[in-house]
This record gives C-alpha cells, structure tokens and sequence, in this order.
C-alpha cells in the first residue's frame, strides 16, 4: 500500500503569538487527482503547485503536484523536475566544507539527497533561503550510504510518492529538531559527504535542517488550516478540490470557530492517542494527509490479495463500520469519537482518484487518520510552540 507517513523527530518554535498581518493571500488550491506524468493512478494523493526561484535571483519555476503531506515537515523536490525547469540548486555545506545530505525514512522507503537553500513562495507567503531536500533521483550527487535504504528502497523519483515532490507542514518547525542537534537520532538522519562521495553521519543546527516553510514564514507562521468537501460519488470522484490556508486565527478566513471545535494536543512526536472499535489498547495517532487511506490493525478485516489493491482491506461486507476514540495529551486533552466506514477499493469507478472507504495497515502499532478522513472536514494544524487564540502548538483540531 502506499503509506507515506514519514519519521519525523520535530522541531522547535518560537514560543510566541503571530503578529496579526495585513491581509495578504494565504490560500493555496489544493487538488486530489491522479497524479502527474509518470505516476501510476494516485488514490487519495492531495497536490498543491509550489513556487521555487534560486535564492535572491529571478530565476523561478512553479512545480505543480506536490504532495501536501501533514505526516512531515520541509519541502522535498525531484531533482530532475527541477532540473528540466531549468533550477540549479547547490548543496549546503557544513563547517568541513562537506555537503550536507539527508536520508528521512517515509512508510513506502527513504529519500536521499542534497539540502539546498531556496526561496519558496506558497500563494503570497514567502519563505526566502528555506532549507529544502532535494530528492536525488538522478544521483548526480554522493551515493547513498547503506544506512540509508537499509529498512526499504529510496523513493526519490516520481514514481516514489506519484507525486513532482512533498510539501511537509506538519505540527513542527524542522523535520528532526533538537534530536539531529546534540544527540543521534534513531537512525541516522544528517551526514556530510565529500567530494569523493565518502558520507559520514552528523549533526546539525536547527538553522540548517530542512525545515517547515509555514514555520518560516513573516507571518501566519504558527500552523495551517486544509478544508475539502467530500466527494460526491460513494464510489469515488475523479477529483475533489479544496484549499490549504496559512495561518490559525491571524486572518479573518482561519479564524477558530467559536464553538463545536475538538482541540488534540500532540507529544514530541507529534501523536496523540486513540483507541479502535471497543479495543482498550491506546494506540499513537496522527492526521496525515501523506497516508492513503485510514491505516491500523484490524485482523478480522480480509485482505485484497489480488489486483491494485493488494495490502488494502477488502471487506466482505461493504461498508464495514468502525469508530475510532481519540485523546489528546497536554493542556489540549480533548476527546472524539470517528465514525467510518471501510469499502472494498475494486468497487472503486475506474477513473477514481478520491475515495472515502479506503483503509490498510495490518500490523500496524499506531492508528493514522491519513486522506479519507480530511474529505468533509476542516482541521486545523498547530506548529509546535506557536500560539493560535487560547492554544499552543503542537494541536490538531477539527
């Protein structure tokens, strides 16, 4: 299945309130569909068309389908996309002089590549000299090491996530944070490689790592808001197109309703906690949009072993109903109870590219409210230590 709920470490913020801005534009189309050229018929796969100009020059290029991924955090980009738009980006280097490189590990396998400095504009925000990765698929620079790769394959082409790149705007500002600073993080994460191609795992400063451009912004820098309606056919749409909103309670379109919202604060890894169907064990949770589908255990459920969607559940008896009970932690401890139902994915219309039914995971420790759980609804994700109204960040709302 096509998981790609990344391993992300989190980041540190600044700990204070946004400046209420003047209005500016701060919303992004964001488009379900299948994929660009080179992708293989994405199912649940929201797309926003990013804008990345070498740093300081004119030189720009829009990037369309790219993956809006709240499961991670920090722009990813294909190298060759860039590249034949004509966008030339350098590697940073560390204090040896070394490039830095970065291998981060997503459900479906690892990218590998250069961070690079980049100005990138997201409706009218700007992050200028943002750290981003760019995803070496044509390995026009030092090899992965084999510790990168080592728990899947690397996914840095198209093909990877059927998708030009990530955009990762998640609940924190870096992608590993202090974990990547002064200790090693659980798998290596940073290395600095040499003009040989010889790469050694390092840490690195907050300022470095590839980081959340929401995050960087001037302002409506302390989280994101994304609304999508639910697709009109019970069998799926060909496409659903909803927005993507910078800022929480800094402008008049991102305000906090004032009533009926459910506040989940998040841990260091950005979970919360849920329980399935009755089941006493508390699972971590996330809302994920980088996840197809609802992914957990549920061992009752049967399999499709035959077909596309081999590893998704085929229930025998469509729908299959479930709930789930989340729980936030912290001050922002608030509970919920979600309803779903989970369908057989071949009664799925041909041309289908958003669907509401579609879950996976067996085996899975932790319960990810990925794609199908945002159709219909408007969630609001809080950037760690960033105050929106009376919450601080990291929260999801909804």
């Amino acid at each position: 299945m096509l998981a790609l709920l990344s391993a992300c470490f989190g980041g540190n913020g600044t700990g204070t309130a946004p400046v209420k801005p003047a209005q500016v534009l701060n919303t992004l189309a964001v488009t379900v569909d299948s994929g660009p050229a080179g992708a293989s018929g994405a199912i649940n796969h929201a797309y926003v068309t990013v804008m990345v100009c070498m740093p300081g020059q004119a030189q720009c290029a829009s990037i369309d389908h790219v993956l809006l991924d709240t499961g991670s955090e920090g722009l990813r980009l294909v190298r060759s996309v860039l590249s034949a738009q004509s966008i030339m980006l350098n590697a940073q280097t560390d204090g040896q002089g070394q490039a830095i490189e970065e291998c981060v590990s997503f459900g479906g396998g690892q990218t590998w590549g250069p961070v690079a400095l980049a100005d990138v504009t997201l409706a009218g925000e700007k992050a200028a000299k943002l750290p981003i990765q760019i995803m070496d698929d044509t390995l026009a620079g030092a090899p992965p090491p084999a510790t990168c790769g080592a728990n899947g394959t690397l996914i840095d082409g198209v093909s990877g996530f059927n998708a030009n790149g990530v955009l990762g705007v998640g609940v924190f500002a870096q992608d590993c944070g202090a974990v990547c600073v002064n200790a090693a993080a659980p798998l290596p994460v940073y290395y600095g490689c040499t003009a040989a191609g010889t790469c050694s795992a390092e840490n690195v400063a907050l300022a470095d790592q590839v980081a959340n451009p929401v995050a960087m912004f001037a302002a409506d820098n302390n989280g994101i808001v994304i609304r999508l309606p639910n697709p009109q056919n019970a069998n799926g749409d060909a496409s659903v197109t909803g927005e993507l909103i910078f800022g929480i309670n800094t402008q008049a379109d991102n305000a906090l309703p004032v009533t009926g919202l459910t506040v989940m604060g998040a841990d260091a890894h950005g979970d919360f906690t849920a329980t399935y169907n009755g089941n006493t064990t508390v699972l971590p949770a996330i809302i994920d949009s980088g996840t197809d589908s609802f992914a957990f255990d549920d061992p009752t459920i049967a399999v499709c072993a035959s077909g596309a969607f081999i590893g998704y559940y085929c229930p025998a008896i469509a729908p299959k109903s479930a709930y789930v009970i989340g729980s936030g932690v912290g001050v922002n401890n608030a509970s919920s109870t979600v309803s779903f139902a989970i369908a057989d994915p071949n009664t799925f219309v041909a041309n289908a590219a958003a669907f509401t039914g579609l879950a996976g995971g067996g085996g899975s420790s932790a319960f990810t409210f990925g794609m199908p759980f945002f159709y219909g609804r408007t969630i609001y994700f809080g950037i760690d230590q960033r105050v929106a109204g009376t919450y601080t960040g990291p929260f999801y709302a909804f």
